[in-house]
Protein backbone atom coordinates (compact mmCIF):
# COMPACT_ATOMS: atom_id res chain seq x y z
CA UNK A 1 0.00 0.00 0.00
CA UNK A 2 3.05 2.01 0.83
CA UNK A 3 4.79 1.62 -2.78
CA UNK A 4 0.95 2.15 -4.29
CA UNK A 5 0.94 5.55 -2.33
CA UNK A 6 4.40 6.30 -3.22
CA UNK A 7 4.07 5.80 -6.92
CA UNK A 8 0.27 7.63 -6.92
CA UNK A 9 2.83 11.05 -5.22
CA UNK A 10 5.21 10.82 -8.10
CA UNK A 11 2.63 10.55 -10.64
CA UNK A 12 0.91 13.79 -9.17
CA UNK A 13 4.27 15.44 -8.91
CA UNK A 14 5.00 15.15 -12.72
CA UNK A 15 1.54 16.59 -13.24
CA UNK A 16 2.19 19.87 -10.92
CA UNK A 17 5.46 20.34 -12.20
CA UNK A 18 4.16 19.78 -16.08
CA UNK A 19 1.42 22.71 -15.64
CA UNK A 20 4.52 24.60 -14.00
CA UNK A 21 6.89 24.17 -16.85
CA UNK A 22 4.03 24.40 -19.47
CA UNK A 23 3.64 27.82 -18.09
CA UNK A 24 7.45 28.32 -18.77
CA UNK A 25 7.22 27.08 -21.99
CA UNK A 26 4.68 29.63 -23.19
CA UNK A 27 6.29 32.67 -21.66
CA UNK A 28 9.76 31.80 -22.99
CA UNK A 29 7.91 31.32 -26.30
CA UNK A 30 7.93 34.66 -26.11
CA UNK A 31 11.46 35.70 -26.23
CA UNK A 32 14.11 35.84 -28.14
CA UNK A 33 12.08 34.25 -30.98
CA UNK A 34 14.24 34.39 -34.76
CA UNK A 35 10.83 35.11 -35.92
CA UNK A 36 10.78 38.58 -34.22
CA UNK A 37 10.95 41.37 -36.55
CA UNK A 38 10.64 39.41 -39.57
CA UNK A 39 8.44 39.75 -42.28
CA UNK A 40 8.69 37.38 -46.07
CA UNK A 41 10.70 38.71 -49.11
CA UNK A 42 10.31 37.98 -52.58
CA UNK A 43 6.65 37.16 -53.89
CA UNK A 44 5.65 36.91 -50.46
CA UNK A 45 6.82 40.11 -49.63
CA UNK A 46 4.07 43.25 -49.21
CA UNK A 47 1.08 41.31 -48.78
CA UNK A 48 -2.22 43.78 -48.54
CA UNK A 49 -6.30 43.43 -48.92
CA UNK A 50 -7.85 45.30 -51.54
CA UNK A 51 -11.12 45.85 -51.78
CA UNK A 52 -11.40 45.13 -55.58
CA UNK A 53 -14.37 45.64 -58.07
CA UNK A 54 -15.91 42.74 -59.55
CA UNK A 55 -14.62 41.92 -62.66
CA UNK A 56 -17.38 42.41 -65.43
CA UNK A 57 -18.35 39.10 -67.20
CA UNK A 58 -19.86 39.37 -70.92
CA UNK A 59 -23.62 38.20 -71.46
CA UNK A 60 -23.53 34.78 -72.71
CA UNK A 61 -19.36 33.89 -71.71
CA UNK A 62 -18.24 30.84 -71.20
CA UNK A 63 -14.25 29.80 -70.10
CA UNK A 64 -12.45 27.36 -68.28
CA UNK A 65 -9.99 26.95 -65.26
CA UNK A 66 -7.25 24.25 -65.45
CA UNK A 67 -5.39 23.49 -61.77
CA UNK A 68 -2.80 21.45 -61.19
CA UNK A 69 -1.60 20.40 -57.70
CA UNK A 70 1.17 18.30 -55.66
CA UNK A 71 1.77 18.35 -52.03
CA UNK A 72 4.36 17.36 -49.55
CA UNK A 73 7.26 16.86 -52.20
CA UNK A 74 9.49 16.61 -49.28
CA UNK A 75 12.52 17.57 -51.85
CA UNK A 76 11.69 15.06 -53.95
CA UNK A 77 13.50 15.35 -57.73
CA UNK A 78 14.13 11.86 -59.28
CA UNK A 79 13.77 8.11 -58.09
CA UNK A 80 16.94 7.87 -60.90
CA UNK A 81 19.52 9.62 -58.50
CA UNK A 82 20.83 10.10 -55.22
CA UNK A 83 18.40 7.21 -53.41
CA UNK A 84 17.23 5.33 -56.31
CA UNK A 85 14.03 3.69 -56.50
CA UNK A 86 12.05 1.86 -59.07
CA UNK A 87 8.75 3.30 -59.25
CA UNK A 88 8.86 7.29 -60.73
CA UNK A 89 9.26 9.60 -58.13
CA UNK A 90 10.22 13.35 -58.01
CA UNK A 91 9.10 16.78 -59.44
CA UNK A 92 11.77 16.29 -62.50
CA UNK A 93 9.39 13.36 -63.48
CA UNK A 94 6.57 15.86 -63.69
CA UNK A 95 7.91 18.40 -65.54
CA UNK A 96 6.95 17.25 -69.01
CA UNK A 97 2.80 16.61 -67.59
CA UNK A 98 3.02 20.25 -66.55
CA UNK A 99 4.65 21.35 -69.92
CA UNK A 100 1.86 19.65 -71.28
CA UNK A 101 -0.69 21.05 -69.33
CA UNK A 102 0.30 24.80 -69.65
CA UNK A 103 0.89 24.42 -73.31
CA UNK A 104 -2.66 23.30 -74.00
CA UNK A 105 -3.75 25.66 -70.69
CA UNK A 106 -1.60 28.91 -70.88
CA UNK A 107 -3.68 30.47 -67.79
CA UNK A 108 -2.38 27.18 -65.98
CA UNK A 109 -2.82 27.36 -62.00
CA UNK A 110 0.08 26.08 -60.32
CA UNK A 111 -0.49 24.56 -56.73
CA UNK A 112 1.71 23.11 -53.86
CA UNK A 113 -0.37 22.44 -50.78
CA UNK A 114 3.45 22.03 -48.49
CA UNK A 115 6.05 20.41 -46.60
CA UNK A 116 8.25 21.09 -49.63
CA UNK A 117 12.07 21.01 -48.43
CA UNK A 118 12.69 18.55 -45.94
CA UNK A 119 12.80 15.34 -46.59
CA UNK A 120 15.32 14.45 -49.73
CA UNK A 121 19.03 13.87 -49.61
CA UNK A 122 19.77 17.07 -51.35
CA UNK A 123 17.30 19.24 -49.16
CA UNK A 124 19.11 17.92 -46.38
CA UNK A 125 22.95 18.46 -47.63
CA UNK A 126 22.03 21.78 -48.79
CA UNK A 127 19.79 22.61 -45.37
CA UNK A 128 22.25 20.84 -42.86
CA UNK A 129 25.68 20.45 -44.69
CA UNK A 130 26.57 23.25 -47.39
CA UNK A 131 24.17 26.05 -47.33
CA UNK A 132 24.01 28.04 -50.78
CA UNK A 133 23.55 31.58 -49.89
CA UNK A 134 23.17 32.42 -53.52
CA UNK A 135 20.39 29.68 -54.88
CA UNK A 136 17.62 27.91 -53.19
CA UNK A 137 17.31 24.48 -52.81
CA UNK A 138 17.18 22.06 -55.72
CA UNK A 139 13.53 21.46 -55.21
CA UNK A 140 12.51 25.10 -55.18
CA UNK A 141 14.95 25.72 -58.18
CA UNK A 142 12.57 23.55 -60.18
CA UNK A 143 9.49 24.92 -59.21
CA UNK A 144 10.49 28.14 -60.02
CA UNK A 145 11.13 26.52 -63.47
CA UNK A 146 8.03 25.34 -63.38
CA UNK A 147 6.22 29.15 -62.32
CA UNK A 148 4.34 27.10 -59.50
CA UNK A 149 1.75 30.33 -58.42
CA UNK A 150 1.38 29.71 -54.61
CA UNK A 151 2.26 26.70 -52.11
CA UNK A 152 0.85 26.05 -48.73
CA UNK A 153 3.66 25.85 -45.61
CA UNK A 154 4.18 22.65 -44.18
CA UNK A 155 4.94 21.55 -40.93
CA UNK A 156 8.32 19.84 -42.15
CA UNK A 157 8.81 23.41 -43.67
CA UNK A 158 9.90 24.46 -40.26
CA UNK A 159 12.32 21.34 -39.91
CA UNK A 160 15.72 22.92 -41.47
CA UNK A 161 17.13 25.40 -40.09
CA UNK A 162 15.06 28.66 -40.12
CA UNK A 163 17.67 30.71 -42.15
CA UNK A 164 17.20 28.18 -44.87
CA UNK A 165 13.17 28.55 -44.85
CA UNK A 166 13.29 32.41 -44.83
CA UNK A 167 15.83 32.37 -47.67
CA UNK A 168 13.90 30.01 -49.79
CA UNK A 169 10.54 31.78 -49.15
CA UNK A 170 12.96 35.04 -50.55
CA UNK A 171 14.05 32.76 -53.40
CA UNK A 172 10.83 31.35 -54.49
CA UNK A 173 8.99 32.53 -57.66
CA UNK A 174 5.75 31.99 -55.97
CA UNK A 175 3.86 32.81 -52.40
CA UNK A 176 4.00 30.63 -49.61
CA UNK A 177 0.76 31.04 -47.60
CA UNK A 178 -0.34 30.31 -44.42
CA UNK A 179 -3.34 32.13 -42.81
CA UNK A 180 -2.71 30.68 -39.65
CA UNK A 181 0.47 31.67 -38.55
CA UNK A 182 1.29 34.84 -36.70
CA UNK A 183 3.84 36.54 -34.23
CA UNK A 184 2.51 36.31 -30.20
CA UNK A 185 0.43 39.35 -30.13
CA UNK A 186 -0.43 39.84 -33.28
CA UNK A 187 -3.34 40.34 -35.08
CA UNK A 188 -2.43 39.99 -38.85
CA UNK A 189 -0.68 36.46 -40.03
CA UNK A 190 3.17 36.81 -40.52
CA UNK A 191 3.10 34.88 -44.41
CA UNK A 192 0.55 36.09 -47.04
CA UNK A 193 -2.92 34.38 -46.23
CA UNK A 194 -4.32 34.48 -49.80
CA UNK A 195 -2.97 34.95 -53.28
CA UNK A 196 -5.39 36.57 -56.18
CA UNK A 197 -4.70 34.99 -59.46
CA UNK A 198 -6.83 35.96 -62.66
CA UNK A 199 -6.92 33.47 -65.05
CA UNK A 200 -8.99 33.40 -68.44
CA UNK A 201 -11.33 35.89 -67.02
CA UNK A 202 -11.69 34.38 -63.62
CA UNK A 203 -10.41 36.21 -60.46
CA UNK A 204 -9.41 33.09 -58.30
CA UNK A 205 -8.54 33.27 -54.59
CA UNK A 206 -6.15 30.85 -53.17
CA UNK A 207 -6.11 30.34 -49.27
CA UNK A 208 -3.41 28.94 -47.74
CA UNK A 209 -3.47 26.77 -43.98
CA UNK A 210 -1.19 24.91 -41.82
CA UNK A 211 -1.80 21.90 -39.47
CA UNK A 212 -2.16 23.69 -35.80
CA UNK A 213 -0.51 20.57 -35.30
CA UNK A 214 3.11 21.91 -35.64
CA UNK A 215 3.87 22.29 -31.96
CA UNK A 216 3.58 18.35 -31.63
CA UNK A 217 6.52 17.85 -34.24
CA UNK A 218 8.37 21.13 -34.60
CA UNK A 219 11.63 22.05 -31.57
CA UNK A 220 10.28 25.16 -30.16
CA UNK A 221 13.56 26.77 -31.06
CA UNK A 222 12.21 26.87 -34.62
CA UNK A 223 9.03 28.09 -33.90
CA UNK A 224 9.03 30.53 -30.77
CA UNK A 225 7.07 32.82 -31.06
CA UNK A 226 4.62 31.56 -33.43
CA UNK A 227 0.79 31.35 -32.80
CA UNK A 228 -0.66 27.91 -35.06
CA UNK A 229 -4.54 28.99 -35.01
CA UNK A 230 -7.18 26.80 -35.56
CA UNK A 231 -7.93 25.94 -38.88
CA UNK A 232 -11.66 26.66 -39.29
CA UNK A 233 -12.13 29.70 -37.57
CA UNK A 234 -9.48 31.61 -39.24
CA UNK A 235 -10.82 30.40 -42.85
CA UNK A 236 -14.32 31.88 -41.77
CA UNK A 237 -12.45 35.26 -41.20
CA UNK A 238 -10.82 34.94 -44.71
CA UNK A 239 -13.28 33.69 -46.53
CA UNK A 240 -15.26 36.70 -45.81
CA UNK A 241 -12.54 39.05 -47.07
CA UNK A 242 -12.07 37.08 -50.08
CA UNK A 243 -15.87 36.74 -51.04
CA UNK A 244 -16.87 40.49 -49.83
CA UNK A 245 -13.51 42.54 -50.36
CA UNK A 246 -11.54 40.91 -53.35
CA UNK A 247 -14.35 40.33 -54.85
CA UNK A 248 -13.52 36.43 -56.06
CA UNK A 249 -15.40 34.12 -58.63
CA UNK A 250 -13.37 30.79 -57.73
CA UNK A 251 -12.41 30.11 -54.17
CA UNK A 252 -9.29 27.44 -53.37
CA UNK A 253 -8.40 26.01 -49.96
CA UNK A 254 -4.87 25.11 -50.29
CA UNK A 255 -4.59 23.18 -46.83
CA UNK A 256 -1.19 21.44 -45.41
CA UNK A 257 -3.42 19.45 -43.17
CA UNK A 258 -5.58 15.85 -43.31
CA UNK A 259 -8.71 14.74 -43.73
CA UNK A 260 -9.37 12.72 -41.21
CA UNK A 261 -10.41 14.47 -38.54
CA UNK A 262 -10.08 11.86 -35.81
CA UNK A 263 -6.40 11.47 -36.81
CA UNK A 264 -4.09 12.74 -33.84
CA UNK A 265 -7.01 14.38 -32.25
CA UNK A 266 -6.06 12.78 -28.86
CA UNK A 267 -2.38 13.85 -29.15
CA UNK A 268 -3.40 17.28 -29.81
CA UNK A 269 -6.05 17.87 -27.49
CA UNK A 270 -3.23 16.49 -24.42
CA UNK A 271 -1.53 19.52 -25.46
CA UNK A 272 -4.90 21.81 -25.63
CA UNK A 273 -3.67 22.15 -29.43
CA UNK A 274 -6.66 22.39 -32.13
CA UNK A 275 -7.57 19.47 -34.65
CA UNK A 276 -4.05 18.88 -36.78
CA UNK A 277 -6.09 17.17 -39.44
CA UNK A 278 -8.94 19.69 -40.14
CA UNK A 279 -9.50 19.64 -43.90
CA UNK A 280 -12.25 17.53 -44.14
CA UNK A 281 -14.29 19.70 -41.33
CA UNK A 282 -13.63 22.95 -43.30
CA UNK A 283 -14.85 20.82 -46.14
CA UNK A 284 -18.07 19.86 -44.58
CA UNK A 285 -18.59 22.61 -42.01
CA UNK A 286 -17.98 25.79 -44.82
CA UNK A 287 -18.79 24.80 -47.59
CA UNK A 288 -18.40 28.31 -49.74
CA UNK A 289 -15.05 26.70 -50.67
CA UNK A 290 -15.12 25.79 -54.51
CA UNK A 291 -12.27 23.60 -54.33
CA UNK A 292 -10.02 22.06 -51.06
CA UNK A 293 -6.65 20.48 -51.80
CA UNK A 294 -5.77 18.70 -48.94
CA UNK A 295 -1.59 17.51 -48.37
CA UNK A 296 0.00 16.21 -45.18
CA UNK A 297 -1.72 12.47 -44.75
CA UNK A 298 0.11 11.63 -48.26
CA UNK A 299 -3.20 10.70 -49.31
CA UNK A 300 -4.43 10.41 -53.18
CA UNK A 301 -7.68 11.09 -54.27
CA UNK A 302 -9.03 10.65 -56.70
CA UNK A 303 -7.08 8.33 -58.34
CA UNK A 304 -8.47 8.38 -61.79
CA UNK A 305 -10.72 10.57 -64.15
CA UNK A 306 -13.97 11.27 -62.62
CA UNK A 307 -16.67 14.21 -62.82
CA UNK A 308 -17.70 13.45 -59.41
CA UNK A 309 -16.07 13.65 -55.98
CA UNK A 310 -17.74 11.57 -52.85
CA UNK A 311 -16.98 12.08 -49.16
CA UNK A 312 -17.33 15.85 -48.27
CA UNK A 313 -19.78 18.80 -49.30
CA UNK A 314 -17.24 20.52 -50.60
CA UNK A 315 -15.00 19.05 -53.75
CA UNK A 316 -11.45 17.44 -51.93
CA UNK A 317 -8.92 16.15 -53.85
CA UNK A 318 -5.39 15.19 -52.40
CA UNK A 319 -2.34 15.22 -54.53
CA UNK A 320 -0.45 12.56 -52.64
CA UNK A 321 3.24 12.67 -52.19
CA UNK A 322 6.79 12.94 -53.18
CA UNK A 323 5.39 13.60 -56.72
CA UNK A 324 4.63 10.30 -57.44
CA UNK A 325 1.94 12.05 -59.66
CA UNK A 326 0.17 15.62 -60.26
CA UNK A 327 -3.45 16.16 -59.81
CA UNK A 328 -6.04 18.07 -62.03
CA UNK A 329 -8.94 19.63 -61.75
CA UNK A 330 -10.51 21.12 -65.48
CA UNK A 331 -13.33 23.46 -64.17
CA UNK A 332 -16.30 24.93 -67.14
CA UNK A 333 -18.18 28.11 -66.97
CA UNK A 334 -20.67 29.73 -67.90
CA UNK A 335 -22.24 33.59 -67.18
CA UNK A 336 -25.59 33.64 -65.48
CA UNK A 337 -26.65 37.22 -64.27
CA UNK A 338 -23.98 39.07 -64.19
CA UNK A 339 -21.75 35.62 -62.19
CA UNK A 340 -19.64 32.49 -63.42
CA UNK A 341 -21.40 29.64 -62.55
CA UNK A 342 -19.88 25.95 -62.83
CA UNK A 343 -21.15 23.92 -65.11
CA UNK A 344 -19.02 20.91 -64.78
CA UNK A 345 -16.09 20.02 -63.09
CA UNK A 346 -13.41 17.07 -63.94
CA UNK A 347 -10.89 15.38 -61.72
CA UNK A 348 -8.13 13.47 -62.40
CA UNK A 349 -4.70 12.34 -61.80
CA UNK A 350 -1.37 12.14 -64.02
CA UNK A 351 1.38 9.31 -62.75
CA UNK A 352 4.59 10.86 -62.80
CA UNK A 353 6.54 9.97 -66.53
CA UNK A 354 9.40 6.90 -66.25
CA UNK A 355 12.32 9.28 -66.68
CA UNK A 356 13.13 12.73 -65.44
CA UNK A 357 13.55 15.89 -67.36
CA UNK A 358 16.89 15.67 -69.15
CA UNK A 359 17.96 19.51 -69.36
CA UNK A 360 16.88 20.45 -65.90
CA UNK A 361 18.74 17.30 -64.79
CA UNK A 362 21.74 18.52 -66.51
CA UNK A 363 21.45 21.87 -64.65
CA UNK A 364 21.05 20.45 -61.29
CA UNK A 365 23.77 17.91 -62.35
CA UNK A 366 26.51 19.93 -60.52
CA UNK A 367 24.59 19.99 -57.33
CA UNK A 368 23.17 16.20 -57.57
CA UNK A 369 27.09 15.19 -57.84
CA UNK A 370 28.17 16.98 -54.34
CA UNK A 371 25.01 15.16 -52.78
CA UNK A 372 25.89 11.69 -54.23
CA UNK A 373 29.46 12.05 -53.05
CA UNK A 374 28.15 12.50 -49.51
CA UNK A 375 25.86 9.40 -49.35
CA UNK A 376 28.81 6.98 -51.05
CA UNK A 377 30.97 7.76 -47.63
CA UNK A 378 31.10 4.17 -46.33
CA UNK A 379 31.27 2.78 -43.02
CA UNK A 380 33.50 -0.07 -41.95
CA UNK A 381 30.82 -2.87 -41.82
CA UNK A 382 29.30 -4.74 -45.10
CA UNK A 383 26.33 -6.83 -46.19
CA UNK A 384 26.80 -10.60 -45.98
CA UNK A 385 22.82 -10.72 -47.19
CA UNK A 386 19.94 -8.56 -47.21
CA UNK A 387 17.73 -8.41 -43.59
CA UNK A 388 14.08 -8.97 -43.56
CA UNK A 389 11.88 -7.05 -41.53
CA UNK A 390 12.15 -8.51 -38.48
CA UNK A 391 16.32 -8.39 -38.60
CA UNK A 392 16.32 -4.82 -39.40
CA UNK A 393 14.51 -3.53 -36.61
CA UNK A 394 15.98 -5.83 -34.09
CA UNK A 395 19.31 -4.74 -35.48
CA UNK A 396 18.07 -1.12 -35.57
CA UNK A 397 17.48 -1.30 -31.98
CA UNK A 398 20.50 -2.23 -31.13
CA UNK A 399 22.44 0.29 -33.48
CA UNK A 400 20.92 3.09 -32.04
CA UNK A 401 21.56 2.41 -28.63
CA UNK A 402 25.59 1.54 -29.38
CA UNK A 403 25.76 4.57 -30.95
CA UNK A 404 23.95 6.86 -28.08
CA UNK A 405 26.09 5.24 -25.44
CA UNK A 406 28.95 6.71 -26.20
CA UNK A 407 27.30 10.30 -25.41
CA UNK A 408 26.53 8.96 -22.24
CA UNK A 409 27.66 5.08 -20.92
CA UNK A 410 25.26 5.15 -17.89
CA UNK A 411 21.68 6.46 -20.07
CA UNK A 412 19.53 3.81 -21.40
CA UNK A 413 17.39 4.67 -24.84
CA UNK A 414 13.95 4.63 -26.07
CA UNK A 415 14.40 5.50 -29.90
CA UNK A 416 12.16 4.13 -32.80
CA UNK A 417 11.91 0.66 -33.50
CA UNK A 418 10.87 1.78 -36.99
CA UNK A 419 13.53 0.99 -39.63
CA UNK A 420 12.06 1.45 -43.89
CA UNK A 421 13.10 -1.49 -45.13
CA UNK A 422 13.40 -1.22 -49.08
CA UNK A 423 14.70 -3.79 -51.75
CA UNK A 424 18.49 -2.51 -52.10
CA UNK A 425 20.38 -3.51 -55.72
CA UNK A 426 22.69 -6.96 -55.62
CA UNK A 427 25.67 -5.17 -56.37
CA UNK A 428 25.17 -3.74 -52.24
CA UNK A 429 26.23 -7.59 -50.87
CA UNK A 430 29.70 -7.78 -50.05
CA UNK A 431 29.99 -4.24 -49.68
CA UNK A 432 30.18 -1.99 -47.40
CA UNK A 433 27.46 0.24 -45.59
CA UNK A 434 27.01 3.52 -47.11
CA UNK A 435 25.75 6.79 -45.41
CA UNK A 436 23.08 6.21 -48.23
CA UNK A 437 21.51 3.04 -46.46
CA UNK A 438 20.59 5.14 -43.66
CA UNK A 439 18.81 7.92 -45.50
CA UNK A 440 16.79 5.14 -46.68
CA UNK A 441 16.45 2.80 -43.42
CA UNK A 442 15.98 6.30 -41.23
CA UNK A 443 14.32 8.92 -43.41
CA UNK A 444 13.19 11.31 -40.89
CA UNK A 445 15.35 14.04 -39.97
CA UNK A 446 15.36 13.27 -36.30
CA UNK A 447 18.15 14.38 -33.48
CA UNK A 448 18.29 13.02 -29.84
CA UNK A 449 17.74 14.54 -26.68
CA UNK A 450 18.91 13.22 -23.07
CA UNK A 451 15.87 13.21 -20.24
CA UNK A 452 15.59 12.26 -17.22
CA UNK A 453 12.04 10.06 -16.71
CA UNK A 454 10.49 7.84 -13.68
CA UNK A 455 10.41 4.06 -14.57
CA UNK A 456 6.92 4.66 -14.55
CA UNK A 457 6.89 6.62 -17.21
CA UNK A 458 9.38 4.65 -19.39
CA UNK A 459 6.78 1.78 -18.90
CA UNK A 460 3.81 4.26 -20.45
CA UNK A 461 6.02 5.07 -23.37
CA UNK A 462 6.41 1.44 -24.52
CA UNK A 463 2.81 1.12 -24.43
CA UNK A 464 2.95 -0.07 -28.30
CA UNK A 465 5.86 -2.00 -28.01
CA UNK A 466 4.03 -3.95 -25.43
CA UNK A 467 0.88 -4.40 -28.44
CA UNK A 468 3.45 -5.51 -30.79
CA UNK A 469 4.62 -8.09 -28.11
CA UNK A 470 1.07 -9.73 -28.46
CA UNK A 471 0.70 -8.51 -31.77
CA UNK A 472 -2.22 -6.03 -31.74
CA UNK A 473 -1.96 -3.09 -33.55
CA UNK A 474 0.52 -0.23 -32.94
CA UNK A 475 1.21 2.96 -34.95
CA UNK A 476 4.57 2.86 -35.98
CA UNK A 477 5.66 6.00 -35.07
CA UNK A 478 4.88 5.38 -31.62
CA UNK A 479 6.84 2.21 -31.12
CA UNK A 480 9.99 2.71 -29.39
CA UNK A 481 12.51 0.42 -28.74
CA UNK A 482 13.92 -0.39 -25.43
CA UNK A 483 18.04 0.22 -25.15
CA UNK A 484 20.12 -0.55 -22.32
CA UNK A 485 17.68 -2.81 -20.49
CA UNK A 486 14.96 -5.91 -21.30
CA UNK A 487 11.41 -5.05 -21.49
CA UNK A 488 9.20 -8.13 -21.32
CA UNK A 489 6.02 -9.54 -21.28
CA UNK A 490 4.32 -13.14 -19.91
CA UNK A 491 2.55 -14.09 -23.52
CA UNK A 492 1.25 -16.90 -21.55
CA UNK A 493 -0.98 -14.45 -19.73
CA UNK A 494 -3.10 -12.41 -22.30
CA UNK A 495 -2.81 -8.66 -22.20
CA UNK A 496 0.48 -8.97 -19.63
CA UNK A 497 1.95 -5.75 -18.55
CA UNK A 498 5.99 -4.89 -19.16
CA UNK A 499 8.36 -5.95 -17.30
CA UNK A 500 11.49 -4.20 -16.88
CA UNK A 501 14.95 -4.82 -15.92
CA UNK A 502 17.98 -4.10 -16.00
CA UNK A 503 21.32 -5.41 -17.73
CA UNK A 504 22.34 -5.69 -13.79
CA UNK A 505 19.10 -7.94 -13.75
CA UNK A 506 17.07 -5.32 -11.38
CA UNK A 507 13.40 -4.81 -11.72
CA UNK A 508 12.99 -0.92 -12.24
CA UNK A 509 12.09 1.07 -9.99
CA UNK A 510 8.59 2.89 -10.80
CA UNK A 511 9.36 6.07 -8.50
CA UNK A 512 13.35 5.79 -9.79
CA UNK A 513 14.46 8.55 -12.42
CA UNK A 514 16.68 7.66 -15.30
CA UNK A 515 18.54 9.01 -18.10
CA UNK A 516 17.06 8.20 -21.40
CA UNK A 517 17.19 9.30 -24.62
CA UNK A 518 14.47 9.98 -26.98
CA UNK A 519 14.59 12.13 -30.29
CA UNK A 520 13.23 15.39 -30.46
CA UNK A 521 10.16 14.06 -32.49
CA UNK A 522 9.14 12.11 -29.41
CA UNK A 523 10.26 14.65 -27.34
CA UNK A 524 8.04 17.00 -28.98
CA UNK A 525 4.88 15.99 -28.58
CA UNK A 526 5.11 13.06 -31.56
CA UNK A 527 3.22 10.07 -31.91
CA UNK A 528 1.45 11.28 -28.17
CA UNK A 529 3.83 9.72 -26.06
CA UNK A 530 4.74 12.25 -24.42
CA UNK A 531 1.34 13.64 -23.26
CA UNK A 532 0.13 10.24 -21.88
CA UNK A 533 3.38 9.94 -19.86
CA UNK A 534 3.32 13.74 -18.38
CA UNK A 535 6.70 14.56 -19.65
CA UNK A 536 7.83 18.27 -18.98
CA UNK A 537 10.31 20.58 -19.54
CA UNK A 538 12.02 20.23 -16.18
CA UNK A 539 13.04 16.79 -17.49
CA UNK A 540 15.43 17.96 -20.29
CA UNK A 541 18.94 17.59 -19.41
CA UNK A 542 20.05 18.63 -22.54
CA UNK A 543 19.69 18.54 -26.61
CA UNK A 544 22.23 17.10 -29.44
CA UNK A 545 22.65 18.77 -32.72
CA UNK A 546 23.38 15.91 -34.78
CA UNK A 547 20.90 13.41 -35.88
CA UNK A 548 20.42 10.02 -35.19
CA UNK A 549 21.05 8.85 -38.19
CA UNK A 550 24.54 9.95 -38.49
CA UNK A 551 25.18 8.98 -35.17
CA UNK A 552 24.40 5.38 -35.94
CA UNK A 553 26.52 5.92 -39.41
CA UNK A 554 29.56 7.60 -37.45
CA UNK A 555 29.84 4.59 -34.79
CA UNK A 556 29.76 2.22 -37.82
CA UNK A 557 32.54 4.18 -39.34
CA UNK A 558 35.14 2.73 -36.53
CA UNK A 559 37.53 -0.14 -37.64
CA UNK A 560 36.96 -1.71 -34.17
CA UNK A 561 33.51 -1.07 -34.21
CA UNK A 562 31.57 -4.12 -32.30
CA UNK A 563 28.40 -5.31 -33.93
CA UNK A 564 25.36 -6.08 -31.62
CA UNK A 565 24.46 -10.14 -31.86
CA UNK A 566 21.64 -9.05 -33.96
CA UNK A 567 22.91 -7.48 -36.22
CA UNK A 568 25.64 -10.07 -37.23
CA UNK A 569 22.74 -12.28 -38.55
CA UNK A 570 23.22 -9.82 -41.95
CA UNK A 571 26.48 -7.41 -41.42
CA UNK A 572 30.33 -8.00 -40.82
CA UNK A 573 33.49 -6.33 -40.08
CA UNK A 574 35.41 -4.98 -43.52
CA UNK A 575 38.82 -5.18 -44.10
CA UNK A 576 38.51 -1.75 -45.26
CA UNK A 577 38.94 0.98 -43.05
CA UNK A 578 36.52 3.75 -43.39
CA UNK A 579 38.33 7.50 -43.36
CA UNK A 580 36.04 9.56 -40.64
CA UNK A 581 34.45 12.28 -41.40
CA UNK A 582 32.01 14.62 -39.38
CA UNK A 583 28.07 15.49 -40.22
CA UNK A 584 29.60 18.61 -41.96
CA UNK A 585 31.23 16.39 -44.43
CA UNK A 586 35.20 17.30 -43.76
Amino acid sequence: MTKQRGLWVAILLIFVLAMTTWHVWNTESKLDSVWKNWSPAGKSANFKILKRQKLLIKQGAKTTLLIAATSDLHGNLTSTRLLPRPRPRGLLHLVQKVRQLRANNPELILLDAGDTIQGDPSSFYFSHIVQEKHRPLPIIEVMNRLKYDAIALGNHDFEPPVSVLKQNIAQSNFSWLAANVRFQNAKQPLFPPYKILIRNGVRVGVLGLITPGVPLWIDPEQRKGLIFDEMLETAKYWVKVLREEENIDFLIGLFHSGDNTRYDQDVASARDLPYPNAAGMIADYLPVFDLIISGHAHRISPKRRTNQLNGHQTPLIAPGTAAEGLSTVLVNFEEQSGHWKITETVYDYLKAGVSPESQLLNKLEPRLQKVEKYLQEQTSVLFKRFPDKIELYACGADLSFAAVKKLAPEALSLLPWWWRLEKLPESDLGNSLRREHFFRWLPYDNRIVLVQLFGRQIEIMLESYRRKQFGWYARSSTILAPGGFTAEVDKSRKGSRLFLTGLDEHAFNKEKMYPVWLTNFHWNGGGGLGAKALLNSGQLVRKESVHLRELIFQHLRSPSVKLPEKCKLFLGNSTRSASHNSEAGQ
